[in-house]
């Protein structure tokens, strides 16, 4: 390896650690209704991208609260959990999938008789930087929150992962 390629290496990985130290927090929590807020998101024609309005925690910065979407800073593992709650419609169900870059990864399904019921998931995904991460409502789907805070949707990176290079 030549000394120039060897110092370009070293200035690359000085930048990479300044701008993302390998203890960098990130994490997020947010339910669906905004603050003081209460009732279905849904059921539409079409799906939707759920947009997680009242933040308990956002370090980081990585999940936009007017978009939805969680954009990984760094490439890492990653858990994300969501919990989903309907109520009272049997012809309605409840459902809500996470997507990764637009792909489903996982889904929450319930269909209620009478009164609310409730369903959760929660994968570990490797993520690259920039890969996007967000709750989709599925067409002719509906989801409830209020202030009791019912549906909600949490991230955070578990490990940051190096990507190793031999020459």
């Amino acid at each position: 390896m030549s000394k120039l390629h060897q110092t370009s290496v070293q200035l690359d990985k000085v930048v990479l650690t300044h701008l993302y130290p390998t203890d960098r927090k990130l994490a997020f929590s947010a339910s669906l209704a905004a603050p003081g807020q209460h009732g279905n998101t849904g059921p539409f024609n079409t799906g939707i991208t759920l947009v997680y309005r009242n933040i308990y925690s956002n370090i980081g910065n990585a999940y936009n609260p007017t978009t939805g979407i969680f954009t990984a800073p760094v490439r890492g593992l990653y858990l994300f959990r969501f919990y989903i709650y309907g109520g009272g419609d049997s012809s309605v169900p409840t459902t809500a999938a996470l997507h990764k870059n637009g792909h489903q990864i996982a889904i929450a399904y319930a269909v209620q008789a009478g009164g609310g019921i409730s369903s959760s998931n929660g994968v570990s995904v490797l993520l690259e930087v920039g890969d996007v991460v967000n709750m989709h409502l599925w067409a002719g789907t509906k989801i409830y929150d209020s202030t009791n805070r019912l549906s909600t949707f949490s991230g955070f990176i578990s490990t940051r992962v190096s990507v190793i290079t031999r020459s």
